[in-house]
């Protein structure tokens, strides 16, 4: 889950999955839009289905007193989760989806080695470096099924790739924050401006749905019985130019 604390101390829990419905509303309205459109935009919405499993039953972390948060996993965890995801999004949304969610788990991992994002370890950096090994040929095979160029992919990766930061900032409450092509900046709690603009439209209202926890649980069994019960809430953005 992607945890964001509240002035109260309360917590904003978003899932994974909940989280990339904001990147598929930000990718179908992109300046640059993604070629072929619908299965980029799909792949954008559904990017982050491999979490949903632990999404639906998170672990829970005794230093917190929380659901351990997405990037409080190590690569050991991580890879299988993804991985799975990849073959998910093969299977049920096809070879553009799958092909953009295999290459985004390696800029995961890059960013987790470089910037430390995911939780340290010898096991975890080699899980991390074996994906981005073993990503090279699986990509370049899926590529060469859709007849498409390594140039083609890497522009989706690219747009992928940057409304996927916007909606981790937002949701994260990072202030500011870098998107890579743009750099977030809020104004309000659930307001932002990007710049550099990349949007087609002026400002735009994106939505998905939050789990809203106490600040901490005392153990795995009072944080599942909280989740059970914690209010879900319309998380709600708006985003315009700076």
């Amino acid at each position: 889950m992607i945890l964001w604390r509240q002035e109260d101390g309360s917590v904003l829990a978003t899932p994974q999955p909940a989280h990339a419905v904001l990147s598929g509303q930000l990718m179908r309205v992109l300046a640059d839009p993604p070629d072929p459109f619908e299965p980029v935009v799909t792949a954008a919405a559904q990017h982050d289905c491999g979490w949903m499993r632990w999404e639906a039953d998170p672990e829970f972390d005794g230093e917190t007193g929380l659901p351990r948060a997405f990037n409080a996993l190590s690569g050991v965890q991580h890879v299988p989760l993804w991985e799975a995801g990849v073959r998910l999004a093969l299977a049920s949304w096809g070879l553009w989806a799958g092909l953009l969610v295999l290459r985004h788990g390696s800029l995961i991992y890059r960013l987790g080695i470089e910037h430390q994002r995911m939780a340290p370890g010898d096991d975890s950096l080699r899980a991390m470096q074996g994906y981005i090994e073993r990503e090279k040929a699986w990509s370049a095979s899926l590529a060469q099924k859709l007849g498409v160029t390594e140039e083609q992919v890497a522009a989706n990766s690219k747009k992928l790739a940057l409304v996927d930061a916007i909606a981790l900032g937002l949701c994260w409450g990072r202030d500011p924050f870098d998107c890579g092509a743009a750099t977030l900046k809020r104004t309000s709690a659930f307001e932002a401006v990007l710049d550099p603009w990349p949007l087609s439209v002026p400002e735009i209202a994106l939505e998905t749905e939050a789990l809203h926890l106490k600040p901490s649980y005392l153990d795995e069994g009072d944080m599942h019985a909280g989740l059970a019960e914690a209010p879900r809430v319309p998380l709600r953005f708006r985003l315009r130019r700076a």
